[in-house]
């Protein structure tokens, strides 16, 4: 059966964006969408961005000075009359098949948005970056089919509904897609996810920028929202193993103190770290099975790391915070 044609704009929130920008640009349109169903929100740039989207055809519009990705986002969808929109982070290259993959999701009438993954394919040559995207790739495929959350890095809406719910809220920013596509489903949209509708990640991380994001961008608004009762804690980054690998390494950091007092300790240390292996054994095997042991060597203190930075972020809000949220 056809697949009937979809009226889709694609919003692409660009910031510093002139280095992964003309790949993006060029992977959108070898998916099927013409320039003029592009649009690109160059958010106060002060590199060529701008240049960039000009000279590929697509439409832009231009904030004078940076008002981050939400109100960027926002900004496009006022700006476009499509039924569907299709936001795509700057530094993400869509596979070929991106278009027609969504056509064929919203051909169903009662579904309101779907979101993709990563792929398993990150180019960017550093540990700690091919970490930190198949990660991401990891979590979103083992979650497929109908979910509580939205994702904008890779993730199509209804516009009328994604107007009805009041858009982005900045005030959430860095999970304001986790945070509308909870407004989403309480209103009764249905949001799938479909791991096989994917993207390259170009974007290089550090210890450093994970680290920051991992307390502050996610940890902290994601605790917070789970304190207000708004976030189910089984969702896809805060379920049960999720939580023991948290614990696991909290429990090995305090064991790997106390060898200072007592060599008993370093039992505890080897339990803890066995369980934390256990606990992410499929995660870990597709490290290895995509760069050998030395990615999987870097991957394992990395997503240690990871976990700490979680509970970092988790005991500034439950500690800190706790009388204002309730």
């Amino acid at each position: 059966m056809t697949t009937p044609p979809c009226d889709i704009t694609v919003i692409v929130p660009a910031h510093q964006a002139q280095d992964t920008l003309p790949a993006c640009l060029s992977a959108l349109m070898a998916a099927g969408f013409p320039a003029e169903a592009i649009l690109v929100v160059d958010d106060g740039s002060r590199d060529a961005t701008g240049a960039v989207a000009t000279r590929a055809g697509v439409r832009v519009i231009r904030n004078d000075s940076p008002e981050r990705p939400a109100r960027a986002r926002n900004r496009g969808v006022a700006a476009c009359t499509s039924e569907i929109v299709l936001f795509v982070d700057a530094d993400v290259v869509v596979h070929a098949d991106i278009r027609s993959r969504i056509a064929r999701h919203f051909a169903d009438p009662a579904l309101t948005a779907v979101i993709g993954s990563y792929d398993a394919a990150p180019p960017a040559p550093a540990a700690v970056s091919r970490y930190r995207n198949l990660l991401h790739h990891h979590v979103h495929q083992r979650a497929a089919g109908e979910i509580g959350t939205f994702w904008t890095g890779l993730g199509a809406v209804r516009r009328a509904a994604f107007l009805e719910a009041g858009g982005l809220d900045p005030a959430w920013e860095d999970i304001e897609d986790v945070e509308f596509g909870l407004r989403l489903v309480a209103r009764g949209g249905r949001i799938v996810l479909d791991p096989q509708m994917q993207g390259a990640h170009l974007k290089a991380w550090t210890y450093r920028s994970m680290w920051r994001t991992d307390v502050q961008g996610r940890a902290v608004p994601w605790t917070r929202l789970l304190a207000l009762g708004r976030l189910d804690p089984a969702a896809m980054n805060a379920g049960p193993a999720h939580r023991a690998s948290a614990a696991m390494v909290a429990l090995a950091a305090v064991a790997l103190l106390a060898l200072a007092v007592t060599p008993l300790a370093g039992w505890v240390l080897v339990g803890a770290l066995g369980a934390f292996l256990g606990l992410n054994r499929r995660f870990f095997a597709l490290l290895w099975c995509v760069g050998g042991a030395r990615l999987l060597a870097a991957g394992i203190p990395a997503h240690a790391v990871h976990y700490a930075a979680a509970l970092v972020g988790y005991a500034k809000v439950r500690l800190f915070e706790r009388p204002r949220l309730s």
